[in-house]
């Protein structure tokens, strides 16, 4: 589990526009704005990956609106750190958008 997980993180990075030091800024300032706190470090770890693939999502997509593609930002929320499973109760059956 550890070897993918470091796997998917190499591939990330090798994709990201942020360096690692800005995501942990934002990683930081994210918990801090929210008030985030987790039972362990393997769950921080957890979450800050959950964080980071979300942040490329929202860098990807206002890339996409910089170039007239859509028609709306995103930005980073309290639901950044949460898996798709954990949104289902705060979506109340609104469905998202589908990205690309």
């Amino acid at each position: 589990m550890k070897l993918l997980l470091l796997f998917i993180i190499g591939m990330y990075s090798a994709h990201c526009a942020l360096t690692d030091a800005e995501i942990t800024q934002q990683w930081n300032d994210f918990k801090v704005k929210f008030n985030k706190k987790y039972a362990d470090d393997a769950e921080e770890q957890m979450r800050k990956q959950l964080f980071t693939t979300n942040l490329q999502k929202i860098e990807e997509h206002n890339k996409k609106y910089e170039r007239g593609e859509v028609t709306y930002t995103q930005g980073i929320n309290q639901f950044a750190d949460l898996t798709d499973e954990e949104l289902k109760p705060y979506s109340h059956g609104v469905l998202r958008p589908k990205q690309n």
